[in-house]
């Protein structure tokens, strides 16, 4: 009986952290205004990309964007973007914005960390910062750090965004 009543709190527990890994946070769901948001915020972007019919997606908003750790630092340093990345009759366009062909990727979840102009914050050996697949808390936190520094390299006293 026990393990049927962890089971079902585990069960529930999880579901109320799918649903409300967007609270408390202002996701643009169009491309076009998160550049904008962005550019008036001076801060990165953090892009999202999610697909209906990805088997970690749930999981990665379940276990890493709902976070208080992660929601704290997104609030604070970044601009984030939510779209998504189906195609066809897989999409969910009515409530996320479609990713541009550009930044379309044949894997989720994908997340882009870029600058206000989409200017690629690099990775540390990588040509772009952009990561695929399901990933924990610590190492979300971790690139977040990295795109922090490597925006701030580029733009230095210009996009004060610390305050």
């Amino acid at each position: 009986m026990k393990r049927v009543v962890f089971s079902i709190l585990l069960f529930t527990s999880s579901l109320f952290a799918l649903n409300n890994w967007q609270e408390g946070l202002i996701w643009q769901n169009e491309f076009n205004d998160g550049i904008q948001v962005a550019n008036y915020k001076k801060k990165p972007i953090f892009l999202f990309l999610d697909s209906r019919t990805c088997f970690y997606c749930p999981k990665l908003k379940a276990e890493v964007l709902s976070h208080p750790k992660f929601q704290e630092k997104i609030k604070k340093y970044f601009t984030p973007v939510y779209l998504d990345n189906s195609t066809d009759y897989d999409s969910d366009v009515a409530n996320t914005g479609q990713v541009p062909a550009r930044l379309s990727l044949s894997m989720t979840p994908a997340i882009y960390f870029m600058g206000p102009n989409e200017e690629m914050l690099s990775r540390r050996g990588k040509k772009h910062m952009i990561i695929y697949g399901m990933w924990n808390l610590e190492q979300m936190l971790e690139w977040m750090d990295d795109a922090i520094k490597k925006f701030e390299k580029l733009y230095g006293e210009k996009y004060d965004f610390k305050k």
